[in-house]
């Protein structure tokens, strides 16, 4: 899996953009966006979108600084599969500050969770890598099995949400990269904020 550099978002910025998604009509987003071109960005403009790439993935950027990304299967337009933000990050010079970095996103964890959870109240579940109970996918994202998630500690973090506004199930994950739980690799954490059309075949602890 490959990483973007850390962002740092913070929990208020976040919440400004989960306001902004609120009033979105989703049912045009999920059905997804016309060719680049005109028609591209006037399907953005209703949003309050600016398309900044739209080779294989479409990526935008919102009216209140956040950067966002369109999925559809196998680099297509449509239909939409998913909306992801990256939300934070932090990285290690070298595997021995691992444990850091780690200890950081324990640390920032209930901060963005919370900001979520002002928006859209309490997730239907929540846990760190170690639980008994982990779900066995969220949306499109199947979760790995037990052994790799102990091992690998991925997700790290993880709490989702059904939003009866917008109407969708939204997903907060830290996910460490490879080598960052063994300490083979210096670390790198991502905490990424997902949306995902309904219906869906939620996994349930």
């Amino acid at each position: 899996m490959s990483f973007i550099p850390p962002v740092n978002r913070t929990p208020q910025e976040l919440i400004t953009e989960l306001r902004g998604l609120a009033d979105i009509h989703w049912e045009t987003i999920w059905n997804g966006p016309p060719l680049s071109g005109q028609g591209l960005d006037m399907w953005c403009a209703q949003f309050g979108w600016t398309p900044t790439q739209f080779e294989y993935v479409l990526n935008v950027l919102t009216d209140t600084g956040g950067r966002m990304t369109l999925h559809a299967q196998g680099g297509s337009w449509a239909p939409v599969q998913s909306l992801s933000h990256w939300v934070w990050g932090a990285s290690a010079d070298s595997a021995e500050g691992n444990p850091q970095v780690l200890a950081e996103a324990d640390r920032v964890w209930p901060l963005y969770r919370d900001a979520v959870s002002s928006v859209l109240g309490e997730p239907v579940w929540e846990g760190a890598w170690d639980s008994s109970s982990f779900p066995a996918g969220v949306g499109e994202y199947a979760i790995p099995k037990e052994q790799d998630r102990l091992e690998e500690k991925d997700p790290y973090h993880l709490a989702y949400w059904e939003a009866e506004a917008p109407g969708a199930l939204v997903s907060l994950r830290v996910t460490p990269a490879l080598g960052t739980a063994d300490g083979s690799d210096p670390g790198v954490v991502n905490m990424k904020l997902r949306v995902y059309p309904p219906p869906l075949e939620v996994g349930r602890p």
